[in-house]
């Protein structure tokens, strides 16, 4: 992951998401703790983006929250905190998703779009919620209008 490349807004949604996890005692990052921040956006282009999708985005919520409920806490890990794979698949996803548009910085819209493709569990809430990753680019790209994140 390289932190430099990310849009001021995505860099915060990944240090959110690393203080989620180790907020409720998790030892690992997963997609699921993107996924959950981007859902809480005060924007809402997250949520707008998976509604034009045609999804369903308190479903994806309430999915997000049953799925980190039931995640593993672990008290005294000193507040490490590790990757999970396929949260660094997520990453790079989303890296190879920014180059490929033309954007000089990876955007919540890309990690977004990455988590539905290779976000594992939070993939499946996203696909179970009505939000494809195609779905996703399509509604991004409606919103981008030909522009690129430089």
């Amino acid at each position: 992951m390289k932190i430099d490349l990310y849009s001021d807004r995505a860099k915060t949604a990944v240090q959110s998401a690393q203080s989620l996890a180790l907020a409720r005692g998790h030892q690992q990052l997963g997609p699921e703790h993107l996924l959950k921040v981007l859902l809480e956006e005060k924007d809402g282009l997250s949520r707008a983006l998976i509604q034009s999708a045609g999804g369903r985005p308190d479903a994806a919520d309430a999915a997000t929250d049953a799925l980190l409920a039931k995640t593993p806490r672990v008290d005294g890990a000193g507040g490490q905190l590790f990757m999970k794979p396929d949260t660094a698949r997520v990453f790079d996803a989303a890296e190879t998703g920014a180059k490929k548009a033309g954007d000089a910085f990876v955007t919540t819209e890309r990690l977004l779009i990455a988590i539905a493709k290779e976000g594992g569990d939070a993939a499946k809430i996203l696909k179970d919620a009505g939000a494809r990753a195609q779905g996703l680019e399509t509604a991004a790209a409606a919103v981008r209008k030909g522009r690129t994140a430089d």
